[in-house]
Formats: C-alpha cells, sequence, structure tokens
C-alpha cells in the first residue's frame, strides 16, 4: 500500500481522508492503485481483482443490513457476551467485522427473538470461515431454492434443501 501512496497526488489523498469507513476506504484504494496505472501488468491485474472483492463485500455488507451490535443480539437472545462470541466460533451464528475489534449480526438470522430455524445448520456446513462467503451464500438468489435467497428459503421452510447447497457451496459445478 506504501507504493500506492508514494504515487498518489495530494488531492487523491485527500479523498481518502474522507471516506466513511474502513470498506469505503480499501475500495479508494485498490481503485486509485487501478488507476494510478501500474506499468507491471500482474500488480495492475491484482489490484482490480482486489477493487471488484472489495466493491462485492461493500455490496454484502449493504444487503444484510439492518444489522444488531453485541448488547442488542444478547439482550434478544437473553444471553451473554461470552456465549455469543462462542457461537460465532463455532460457526453457529453470523457476525461481520466492524473494525479491529467489534463487530455486527446481520438481523435477517433472527426470528421472533430466536435464530432463524436452520441458519445454525447452514453456517456450520458452509466451507470456510469466511463470513462473507457466507453472506455471500445466504444472500444470493439461487435456482435451487426457486430464484429466492439461501434466507429466504429458510423462512419458507426448505431447510434440506439449503443445507444441501450449503455444504456443496464453492465446489467446482455448484
Amino acid at each position: 500500500m506504501q507504493t500506492i501512496f508514494r504515487r498518489l497526488l495530494p488531492r487523491q489523498l485527500g479523498a481518502l481522508q474522507t471516506t466513511s469507513n474502513e470498506a469505503t476506504f480499501l475500495i479508494e484504494v485498490a481503485r486509485l492503485a487501478v488507476e494510478s496505472g501500474f506499468e507491471d501488468r500482474v500488480e495492475s491485474d491484482f489490484h482490480q481483482a482486489r477493487l471488484r472483492a472489495l466493491a462485492r463485500v461493500a455490496e454484502l455488507r449493504k444487503m444484510a443490513e439492518p444489522c444488531l451490535d453485541t448488547g442488542q443480539v444478547c439482550k434478544l437472545l437473553g444471553v451473554s457476551r461470552e456465549t455469543i462470541r462462542k457461537k460465532v466460533d463455532r460457526k453457529q451464528l453470523l457476525a461481520l467485522p466492524k473494525g479491529s475489534e467489534d463487530r455486527v449480526f446481520p438481523a435477517f438470522q433472527f426470528k421472533e427473538g430466536e435464530l432463524l430455524p436452520g441458519i445454525k445448520e447452514v453456517l456450520e456446513v458452509l466451507p470456510g470461515d469466511s463470513p462473507f462467503v457466507a453472506l455471500s451464500f445466504l444472500l444470493s438468489r439461487s435456482p435451487f431454492f426457486r430464484n429466492k435467497t439461501a434466507v429466504d428459503a429458510l423462512k419458507a421452510g426448505m431447510l434440506k434443501e439449503v443445507i444441501a447447497e450449503a455444504g456443496s457451496y464453492l465446489e467446482h459445478g455448484s
């Protein structure tokens, strides 16, 4: 990133200083890196890919709104912060990073003061540990769910179908 900053004009750095959150900052850095015209094609391709990925993360975060903070989730579920932390660590509750030490919880995973039926099972079978992989799966429309999102399919009672698809998510050909 230092290489990018050295190549930028003062007015471009000013634009970075007015960004409102971490995701917007990283997207702006990647955009400026692409626009700064790196001579190395591989480096340019890398920054373009990073820009696309960051834009997708920002899009997913927006789609996940509204979100609850940890205190709200503790109150909603009637449990302690430690219980929430353990549920996140066990992939039983979806948490998105917020800054370096905080997190938020998409409200779509709750229903009537409890976890949406099936959300825990889906999170447990999804591959990897990235909350954004889980978010992408849960919020993307799929022909396997009659063009619904996985969240909407869970709400419609399609638990078996969603769990089966979650287990093969990101596999080649699925």
